[in-house]
């Protein structure tokens, strides 16, 4: 599948049914591109907490799209150089931490896009363009479409939301639990009333906006839920830690 086929196919299934995607913190391509063999959707290539380097990620990214698999960056804030380096890569998403206000949000957005939709730098020798090979307009074009999505995960962020639900330019609304328990003062809580209550609250006023809703998700039975509330952007566990759990699970099994 073509970058602009597997970009349009995987923007339709999140229009209109549950994905599933994985966090990686991994160093190595491989686990990446294995990845995709299994059938997941996406994978969220981790430069906020991760060690990968930017290096690395092209290698990521390029190991996604062999199997088919939906490669996103989450960067590593709101920080223009971040958000435009991580596209560079051929990275069809983007994904920024820590949104709390209206103008970070704008910034996030400007930072992805190109003119008229936003200011990010621009360099077309880069893997995103086929390093110059790609028609410039193909390219911009192209390049306006890829996903942008805002993660929410504090007080303040769920204090200033419907000022970030009106910004126009992103695709998908992020709730991080273990980041919106450790801002109520629960750290790691991620399913107390308190906080289930207030992804209730964010995610009721994004569905009346019609933005599409994702979460972290660290239990199988959490991912059915979510399913189950609308969230069609879902994202379960790390790479490493399921690979952790699956050779406890061998290791039992003896």
């Amino acid at each position: 599948m073509s970058q602009p086929n597997l970009l349009n196919h995987f923007k339709t299934q999140l229009n209109h049914q549950a994905c599933l995607g994985i966090f990686s913190k991994t160093t190595d391509s491989n686990v990446v591109e294995a990845a995709g063999y299994s059938g997941l959707d996406f994978i969220i290539l981790d430069m906020e907490h991760g060690p990968a380097t930017l290096e690395t990620m092209h290698n990521h990214v390029r190991a996604a799209k062999s199997s088919q698999l939906f490669p996103i960056i989450r960067a590593k804030g709101v920080d223009a150089h971040a958000i435009g380096s991580a596209l560079d890569t051929g990275a069809l998403g983007v994904q920024v931490p820590n949104v709390s206000t209206a103008q970070q949000a704008k910034e996030a957005v400007n930072a992805a896009r190109f003119h008229p939709k936003g200011m990010r730098g621009v360099c077309r020798f880069v893997a995103a363009a086929n390093f110059g090979t790609l028609d410039k307009q193909t390219y911009f074009e192209q390049a306006n479409e890829a996903l942008v999505i805002l993660q929410v995960e504090g007080v303040e962020g769920i204090k200033n939301l419907d000022e970030i639900l009106s910004v126009v330019g992103f695709d998908v609304l992020f709730i991080g639990p273990y980041d919106l328990s450790q801002s109520i003062g629960r750290p790691g809580e991620v399913d107390s009333p308190e906080v289930l209550a207030l992804m209730k609250q964010i995610a009721e006023k994004a569905k009346a906006k019609g933005i599409i809703l994702g979460a972290f998700s660290d239990s199988l039975e959490r991912n059915q839920s979510l399913k189950q509330e609308g969230f069609n952007y879902i994202a379960y566990s790390v790479d490493l830690n399921i690979f952790s759990n699956a050779l406890s699970d061998l290791v039992r099994g003896i």
